[in-house]
């Protein structure tokens, strides 16, 4: 978000050639501060839409070549990550997604991946953005984009990825895990915090979207986990559950108003 020079991409290719690779940034931005190239594989969309969604959304529509992978700011690349990659397809020809894996500043990993294999509802929930790659063609025929009311900056602030992939998953496409590191990216993210209020409302209106109203009983095992493990306390329990309330009815008001095709799509 308003960035007025390419400076941000050194620290992310530190390990990496940055000219290997065909980037597309979107950046957030006003129309006083806008952001220029005149590298001919970087290609830059200003855009005046908020939301994390659209911007991805911008960025699969304008891209050209075979194999995307999303990105962030705020990341640095490990070594080889073309060749990574690459070696993924080519070991999977048949693959239309392939995630990898993250670490953190300390080196861990990111997240409890799932083993390699192929991705089923669950395993779709441990990746985050920056370690998803896919056949652009494959997607864009399939109408695969980010749901515009999942995300940051839009009503429900969370659970992005997992709606994307699983409107993937959902349309029988093949999406593999590799356990193959090619990112840092830092200890911090809007998407680990389960018990704050925003994770609580998105993910309870995202199994609205997927489950219907057995969205209410997984709302209350939701509420137990987070207890169970300290997400919460005692004391934060009913506001907890009442915002996770408020999240479905909010999904479902949005439904019958007749919105259901752009929350099904993009």
């Amino acid at each position: 978000m308003f960035k007025e020079d390419l400076d941000f991409l050194e620290p992310m290719f530190l390990h990496n050639n940055s000219n290997d690779f065909h980037i597309i940034i979107v950046n957030q931005t006003s129309e006083d501060k806008l952001l220029l190239s005149n590298n001919p594989k970087i290609k830059v969309i200003n855009s005046f839409e908020q939301g994390s969604p659209a911007s991805r959304n911008l960025a699969i529509k304008n891209a050209t070549k075979d194999i995307c992978l999303m990105s962030d700011d705020d990341i640095v690349y490990e070594p080889n990550l073309l060749a990574t990659i690459q070696d993924a397809y080519l070991e999977a020809p048949d693959a239309t997604m392939i995630s990898f894996e993250a670490i953190d500043e300390q080196g861990d990993l990111y997240t409890n991946y799932y083993p390699e294999g192929q991705h089923n509802k669950e395993t779709l929930k441990k990746i985050y953005t920056w370690v998803i790659t896919f056949r652009r063609s494959v997607f864009r025929d399939h109408a695969i984009y980010f749901n515009h009311y999942f995300g940051v900056g839009s009503i429900f602030r969370g659970v992005t990825e997992y709606v994307f992939l699983r409107n993937a998953y959902d349309k029988g496409l093949l999406m593999q895990h590799v356990s193959r590191t090619i990112v840092m990216h830092p200890n911090v993210s809007s998407g680990r915090n389960m018990g704050s209020d925003n994770a609580i409302y998105a993910r309870a209106a995202m199994h609205q979207r997927f489950y219907g109203n057995l969205s209410y009983l997984w709302l209350v095992k939701y509420i137990y986990f987070l207890l169970r493990h300290h997400f919460i306390s005692i004391k934060d329990i009913s506001s907890k559950f009442s915002i996770g309330i408020k999240g479905i009815k909010k999904y479902k008001a949005l439904k019958a108003d007749h919105k259901i095709d752009a929350l099904h799509d993009y």
